[in-house]
């Protein structure tokens, strides 16, 4: 695991869902990275949930870009409810 990276910027890089999913696996173990930004990955529902779900542990991110990604209803409520137990992220663009 990178322990020096503290800023990823993969801004409209057709990740998708099975990609987005594969960072947010890694960000649920980095205790380092601070900015990410995933706008423009078409992360659908499925992954909007596991950010959430990443959000919920991780204790380094301050700011995360999500725009642009067809969230969904589903995906956005469960960031949503991620953000009431997360005491570092300050910025978040969806």
């Amino acid at each position: 695991m990178n322990t020096t990276l503290t800023e990823l910027h993969l801004k409209h890089n057709q990740l998708g869902e099975d990609g987005g999913q594969a960072i947010v696996s890694a960000l649920s173990v980095n205790t380092t990275l601070t900015v990410l930004d995933l706008g423009g990955n078409e992360l659908g529902e499925d992954g909007g949930r596991a950010i959430a779900s990443a959000l919920s542990v991780n204790t380094t991110l301050t700011k995360l870009d999500l725009g642009d990604n067809q969230l969904g209803e589903d995906g956005e409520q469960a960031i949503a409810s991620a953000l009431s137990v997360n005491t570092t992220l300050t910025e978040l663009h969806l």
